[in-house]
């Protein structure tokens, strides 16, 4: 007869506001959490001014923080919402250049319901944000190859599987 652990949390690290983002010359090794939220066939993007791509709401995990309470804490921050956030559905390990910088990332991405304080509006912004001096926008946008193809969404190999979530957790390796 075989113990079924579901969760085992053991918690003895406090948290402290440091990001797990750490620098070496020309290289970045960065932890983050991001949210899957689809409504009526779109999918919510955030933008910050003056960067060309598009990305899913999220954010850095912090030294001894959960993803989940990760996620939690960036959206209550970037959205104003209160979320609840259920099992990781991507866990992705990304290489990647970005502004001569070499990044090594490990994300997880959740599926999240529509915070019922974000307005459904197409072709438009339908909420900001100021965060340290950069500015946040974000829209809804066509769950389609085609339209997350015309906002760039990052990162670029894991759009199909935003578009038709997987069925079970998956662990992808990308090397763009």
């Amino acid at each position: 007869m075989g113990l079924n652990i579901t969760r085992l949390l053991i918690r003895s690290i406090e948290i402290v506001g440091i990001d797990l983002s750490f620098r070496s010359p020309g290289e970045r090794f960065n932890v983050r959490c991001a949210a899957i939220i689809k409504h009526e066939g779109h999918i919510l993007c955030d933008n910050e001014r003056g960067i060309d791509f598009s990305f899913l709401p999220g954010g850095r995990i912090k030294r001894g923080e959960l993803s989940a309470e990760a996620l939690q804490r960036e959206l209550a921050e970037e959205l104003n919402a209160q979320i609840t956030v259920r099992s990781p559905l991507i866990i992705a390990e990304s290489f990647f250049t970005l502004d001569n910088e070499r990044f090594h990332e490990l994300a997880f991405y959740f599926e999240v319901e529509r915070p019922k304080n974000i307005p459904f509006v197409i072709g438009k912004d339908c909420h900001s944000h100021e965060d340290g001096g950069n500015s946040y926008f974000y829209r809804w946008i066509e769950a389609t190859p085609e339209a997350l193809a015309q906002v760039d969404l990052k990162p670029g190999p894991l759009r199909a599987q935003f578009i038709d979530l997987p069925q079970a957790p998956m662990h992808v390796i990308l090397d763009e």
